[in-house]
């Protein structure tokens, strides 16, 4: 019976970070083999252990060895080793020399990015810019919170990576970063605004912590409402600049509600239907009325597009 270890290493991780175990099974092997070059081969072989490739595995099976697993996984040698096995011909041992961690196929899609973007790649990717991909992104993100809505983990799963091929896209046409500085500044940011978990403050005031991380990475924002997108739906951008306004101890004045007029939970659908039905038949555009009204009470105007304060507006 010979005795054959399967050595499986994942083509993320770089191929001579291998584990004790399959670095001990190499050293002591009758034979290594393998059907074609790869990047673990090389390190082998650089390790002084010589790699024998073949395009028949049936002497290697008979004598035995260390067998380097191909990247397509050499499917139809495992489904022959595993009818040997069967017949008591083979031993057969499974060793991890490595394996993908949390995250690793996010590499491959960064690959498959740059593939579209490369010279003989995607002529449509070949004419994006900034400005036409925008769309996308915000389409992506309501088909998002569509699959949220259905409940279909399937179709979430679906629509959370054509979201997450957007950011991609983006990094790959910026001239001034690439992906690896977006994730690197946003690792620091979620450590920074965290300090109760990479830190030993006090989890009971982790929006304390938030606040006062965000106030001390904007130093120049004096307005409650910097940095809230004005491309937000009028709806949301009211109710954001409110809860700003509140979070900062200002709170907004507002228009009261009819007199007597209490809504529970359950009556704030309908009556923002009411409004909105109103607002049509007094000929007035709902969405643009709101945005103009929470524009001005809430002193937007100061406000550049992207939400911060125009430097031109004297403090």
């Amino acid at each position: 019976m010979s005795e054959i270890t399967w050595l499986l290493t994942s083509p993320r991780i770089p191929a001579g970070l291998l584990t004790v175990e399959a670095w001990d099974a190499l050293q002591d092997a009758e034979a290594v083999a393998a059907f074609f070059e790869s990047p673990t081969v090389e390190a082998v072989r650089d390790a002084g252990i010589e790699v024998e490739l073949v395009e028949d595995a049936a002497e290697f099976i008979e004598t035995g060895g260390v067998w380097i697993v191909g990247d397509e996984g050499d499917e139809e040698l495992r489904e022959a080793l595993a009818e040997y096995v069967a017949g008591g011909e083979v031993e057969l041992e499974i060793v991890y020399g490595s394996w993908d961690p949390p995250g690793a196929r996010l590499l491959d899609l960064v690959e498959a990015v740059a593939r579209l973007h490369a010279e003989d790649g995607c002529p449509w990717h070949h004419e994006q810019t900034h400005q036409t991909l925008g769309p996308y992104l915000l389409e992506e993100s309501y088909e998002v919170l569509d699959a949220i809505a259905g409940g279909d983990p399937d179709e979430l799963r679906e629509e959370l990576g054509d979201l997450l091929f957007q950011p991609l896209l983006h990094a790959s046409l910026a001239e001034d970063f690439d992906i690896d500085e977006v994730a690197g500044d946003l690792v620091e940011k979620i450590i920074r605004r965290h300090p109760h978990v990479w830190g030993d403050a006090d989890p009971d005031d982790l929006y304390q912590h938030w606040n006062e991380a965000k106030a001390a990475e904007k130093p120049h924002r004096d307005h409650p409402a910097d940095g809230v997108s004005r491309q937000l739906p009028s709806l949301s951008l009211a109710a954001k600049v409110i809860e700003r306004f509140h979070d900062q101890g200002e709170e907004l004045e507002l228009p009261d509600l009819p007199e007597g007029l209490k809504l529970e939970a359950d009556e704030v659908g309908d009556f923002l239907l009411a409004a909105v039905a109103a607002a049509r038949a007094a000929g007035v555009d709902p969405e643009l009325a709101l945005r103009k009204s929470i524009t001005e009470r809430a002193g937007l105007e100061r406000l550049d597009p992207q939400g911060h304060v125009a430097e031109s507006i004297e403090h």
